[in-house]
């Protein structure tokens, strides 16, 4: 018999049992069952969050986790439901997942509750869309082929290309990606911790971090990252796959060309890498990114979905509910 519980504090024996559990979804599936935001917090220790666990005796064979955001108007959950797929109850079980966590945000004030859908054709059919929840937006997965080593262009004058130094480019990183990505969910308002984190992600690598500077002011960067044969996130990939992480312009210094710039510069990097397939996501709604990516010869191949739903309060304290299990 599957048993769902609230976990108010994800200790690290918890931690442990969600990545075993993702980790194994990953293989089942052949892709990552939550975003790489969320799993570079469940690797850091993401003790401070909330977890829903299903246990069948003592084995977790599903998860969903709510990180809370309670700055505006109106409070904000983010959730991603995660089970094993090669349970008979896969959907059952996601959908008693799924209702523990609207329960959770309905005790405890109410609110805007996101959910993230990986891998979608059709927004319209997927469990999340049946449940009643309508979709906020969308990612793109887009991919590209490198049949021979990029071309970059050339710089804009006065403006030079160069690895990352960490530490010592971390104040202008940081400028430059939060006025980029102002009032973006997940990549805006970083931090030091932030960018600490992601620096301990295991792909991580300096050189890979590409940045645009004229004198001393960085005007853009180009952060790839470069998928392994053995890499968790693409398990069944049989040569290295790069990614363009963040491609990131101030705003301050459009119409320079620097996007394309930079883009082609990271693609020659993932190129001597050894990467001759490249991936990235990016906003649907975003129409010039998109038609940029397009133009350097990237295709869509699937969908990541944002659904919402306004949670009404239950009116009980997340102190009544959060007590531990």
């Amino acid at each position: 018999m599957v048993l769902i519980r609230v976990a108010a504090t994800l200790d690290e024996a918890v931690l442990a049992d969600v990545r075993r559990l993702l980790d194994e979804v990953t293989r089942l599936d052949g892709h990552p069952p939550v975003g790489e935001h969320k799993y570079a917090h469940l690797v850091a220790g993401a003790r401070d969050w909330t977890g829903v666990l299903a246990h069948d005796d003592d084995v977790l064979v599903g998860y969903a986790h709510i990180r809370w955001n309670t700055t505006g108007s109106r409070p904000r959950a983010a959730a991603e439901v995660v089970v094993r797929p090669d349970r008979e109850d896969c959907e059952s079980l996601a959908l008693r997942l799924l209702d523990a966590t609207r329960a959770l945000v309905a005790r405890t004030g109410g609110g805007l509750l996101y959910l993230w859908v990986r891998r979608v054709e059709d927004a319209s059919t997927t469990l999340a869309a049946r449940a009643g929840f309508s979709v906020q937006r969308e990612l793109l997965l887009m991919t590209r082929h490198l049949a021979e080593r990029p071309a970059a262009p050339s710089p804009p004058e006065g403006v030079t290309l160069r690895a990352y130094r960490p530490g010592e480019d971390d104040a202008e990183l940081l400028r430059v990606n939060n006025a980029a990505f102002a009032g973006h969910p997940e990549q805006g308002g970083w931090d030091e911790a932030a960018l600490a984190e992601r620096r301990r992600l295991p792909w991580f690598s300096p050189e890979g971090v590409i940045l645009a500077w004229r004198g001393d002011t960085l005007l853009g960067f180009h952060w790839t990252k470069w998928h392994g044969h053995d890499s968790d996130e693409i398990p069944d990939a049989h040569e290295p796959v790069g990614e363009v992480y963040i491609l990131a312009v101030d705003p301050q210094a459009q119409r320079l060309g620097l996007g394309r710039t930079l883009l082609a510069a990271g693609l020659a990097h993932l190129y001597d890498r050894g990467c001759r397939q490249v991936i990235l996501y990016v906003d649907a709604a975003h129409h010039g990114p998109v038609a940029l990516y397009r133009s350097a010869g990237f295709t869509t191949a699937s969908k990541e979905v944002c659904y919402e739903e306004d949670i009404a309060p239950a009116g009980v304290t997340a102190d009544d509910l959060l007590r531990p299990a």
